[in-house]
């Protein structure tokens, strides 16, 4: 028996399910997507969308990586795992986020509505990503891939493009700075193989004496941004965790 929900929510559940291009069985899965953890502060028993969030985030990677492994079938892993970062950053799920409206609909206390915490990225990030995961509950994983692939567009067009705006490296760095983090940022080479003609390179990146990423290229700098992006993943992880304990 589907749980019957308040009018408010029923309205918002209904102009966003023409945005998503999907219909839900279970519309509380969907109002559930949506409410952002400060809407039930005094409530915690009601839930907000962060364990959506976790879900939803690892149903999005599994349906980039198989679409990616099968439009690129001559691209090893390493190449995959770097056009596939590109599109699980979180400056571009929010930018997906926005063109779906969906900053419109999310339920949130009246004090984070007026300090804009709706066009917050991280907020449209984990929004999108619980909403990835009410769609896999609510109808299975063809469905999902269905929607990311048709939300996401034309991936391997936009491919160049988005390339050349991802700096893993930049963004990592203004992290660090954000969290005034005082640890330095070290890029370390712990593996150097093959000809001089087609060299791999194995680097770590220590925050500190402490390491947070790894990556493999056939370049120090393709190494360097496989690192980098391993440990912002990592990092916001590590943040967002210590967040919601407090």
């Amino acid at each position: 028996m589907v749980k019957a929900i308040p009018n408010k929510e029923l309205f918002i559940v209904e102009e966003l399910q023409k945005k998503i291009s999907y219909s839900f069985k279970n519309p509380v899965l969907l109002t559930q997507a949506l409410t952002h953890p400060s809407y039930n502060e005094q409530d915690h028993s009601k839930g907000d969308n962060q364990r959506m969030e976790f879900l939803g985030d690892s149903i999005l990677s599994a349906i980039l990586t198989e679409a990616l492994f099968n439009w690129f079938p001559l691209e090893d892993e390493g190449s995959l795992s770097r056009k596939r970062a590109v599109f699980i950053r979180g400056s571009y799920l929010a930018k997906v986020a926005k063109e779906l409206r969906i900053h419109d609909f999310l339920l949130m206390s009246k004090s984070e509505l007026g300090n804009k915490g709706n066009e917050r990225s991280s907020t449209l990030e984990d929004a999108l990503e619980a909403i990835i995961a009410a769609i896999f509950m609510d109808g299975g994983i063809d469905n999902a891939k269905k929607c990311v692939l048709s939300w996401f567009g034309d991936i391997p067009g936009q491919l160049e493009a988005e390339q050349r705006s991802y700096n893993p490296k930049g963004q990592l760095q203004e992290l660090v700075q954000e969290q005034s983090i005082l640890d330095k940022i070290q890029y370390r080479v712990t593996k150097e193989v093959g000809p001089p003609h087609n060299k791999v390179f194995g680097i770590d990146l220590l925050i500190g004496k402490k390491t947070w990423g790894s990556g493999m290229g056939k370049t120090k700098k393709e190494a360097e941004e496989e690192a980098a992006q391993k440990a912002l993943l990592k990092l916001n992880s590590h943040l967002k965790t210590n967040s919601q304990s407090v």
